[in-house]
Formats: C-alpha cells, structure tokens, sequence
C-alpha cells in the first residue's frame, strides 16, 4: 500500500514537473517573436489554430446553449411567479448557474473532446514518425511551430466559447419565455442579467479560459510527446491525456468558484 502510494506521488511529481517544464520552455520561445519571418510564421499557425478550435465548435457550442437556454433557463422563468423580485432572481440565479458554472464546463469539455485530442493525435503521429528529429535537423524549433499557437490559440477560443455560449442561452432563453410571456421586453430582460455580472465575474471567467486553456494546451502536448515507436501509444496518449485534462479542468472551475462565493 504505501509502495503504491509511492509510485503515485512520484508519478504526479514527475508529471507536474514536465507541465512546469513545458510551460518555461514556451515562456522562452516567446523572445523569437521578435523576428518577423517567425512572426510572421507563428500568426500563420496561430490563425489556423483558433480557427480549427474556435469557429469550428461554432455549430455544437450553438446547439448545446440552445438546449441549455430554451430548455432549461427557460422554464424555470415560466415558473416563477410575477413580480420584478422574481426577475431579478432568476438573473441571478442565470448569472450563478450558466455565466459561471455551465458556460465555462461545457464550453472546456468541448475544446478538450473536439480540439485537446486532435492536438494529441496529430502531434503524436509526429513523434511516432520522428518528425520532430527533422524539424531540428533543419534548424526548426518545434515547441515554437507546435507549442507556441496552441498555448496561445487555446485560452483565446476557450474565452470565446464562453461569451458566445452565453449569448445564446441569453437569446434562446429569452425567444421561448415570449411564448409565455410576450409582454417581456428584451432590455429588460438583458439589463436584469448583466447587473447580475460584477467584476469578481469577469474576473473568474477569465480566469477559467485563460488558465484553462492553457492547462489543456500543456496536457495534450505533456503526453503527445511520450508517444514512443508503437502505433498504439498514440490511443494511449489521448485516452490519458483525455483524463487529465477533464480531471485539471474540471478542479479548476470548482476552485475558481468556490473562491467566487467566498469573497
């Protein structure tokens, strides 16, 4: 029992160190950015990322803030009583459980299912076929041509996601309470929501996304790169790589919000 507890505690040690490790490494690629053929290189990369992560989750995002809105936030309206002190509750209970709870979790579990795994299988077929060893032998850095977009495209599509998400549920809530109720009026109905999001809000959500995003980035690269010269380590890399990211994400937005309601 305690060799086993052992291994576990070496294991995460070791696993938090490469984290750590990777993360400085990309800290110190930012300096080429400087230059502006690799600048020029990275914005390409960039761009290509953020779209690939971020518009294309477009449509899912849509759909779930929809279900989520109409569904859900929706009814709830419909069953509160009338009365300007029912509105203003149901705002803040929107602003608790969709703004800061459900926006930010929904939102990181599909940049961790549609965009962490194709990161983690594209970037371990690369290691599988040593790619790697040629980018270097042509003065290449890869931690800059693979690293660097997705530790910056990840925590700027994750915000993203949330404040589309959000928008949604906020439109498709409000188009279903109409059916109910259609002397609601829009501004109303908004102006009640966002008196309900303060700074300390703002703030949370940011952090969600940024450290968020970037925690998924450094996941998927951290196990990518144990990929070794067997095909089947690249469905490993993803299956566990899958894990630590839900496991780091989902840790995060319960210590985020957990600190939100204490202050």
């Amino acid at each position: 029992m305690i060799g086993l507890v052992g291994h576990y505690t070496r294991s995460f040690v070791t696993y938090m160190g490469d984290i750590t490790g990777l993360l400085t490494l990309t800290i110190k690629e930012i300096k080429h950015l400087t230059h502006p053929a690799r600048r020029a290189i990275f914005f390409f990369l960039f761009k290509r990322q953020l779209f690939n992560t971020g518009v294309r989750a477009i449509g899912i995002n849509t759909a779930i803030a929809i279900i989520i809105g109409s569904l859900m936030m929706a009814r709830l309206f419909a069953l509160l009583p009338p009365g300007k002190s029912m509105a203003e509750f149901y705002a803040n209970f929107f602003v608790i459980v969709v703004i800061r709870e459900l926006g930010p979790l929904i939102s990181g579990i599909i940049l961790i299912a549609r965009s962490a795994t194709a990161i983690t299988a594209e970037i371990g077929h690369l290691k599988l076929y040593n790619e790697f060893e040629v980018l270097q032998a042509q003065k290449m850095s890869p931690i800059f041509i693979f690293l660097l977009p997705v530790f910056f495209a990840f925590p700027l599509s994750l915000l993203l996601m949330f404040i589309f998400f959000n928008a949604v549920s906020i439109l498709s809530a409000y188009f279903v309470i109409l059916l109910d109720d259609p002397t609601l009026s829009f501004t109303f109905f908004l102006s009640a929501i966002l008196s309900k999001i303060t700074m300390l809000e703002v703030i949370i959500t940011l952090c969600k996304a940024l450290i968020g995003g970037s925690l998924i980035g450094l996941i998927s690269l951290h196990f990518s790169g144990k990929v070794g010269g067997r095909f089947t380590d690249i469905s490993r890399a993803i299956s566990s790589s899958t894990t630590a990211q839900l496991i780091a994400f989902f840790t995060l937005n319960v210590g985020l919000s957990l600190l939100a309601y204490q202050l």
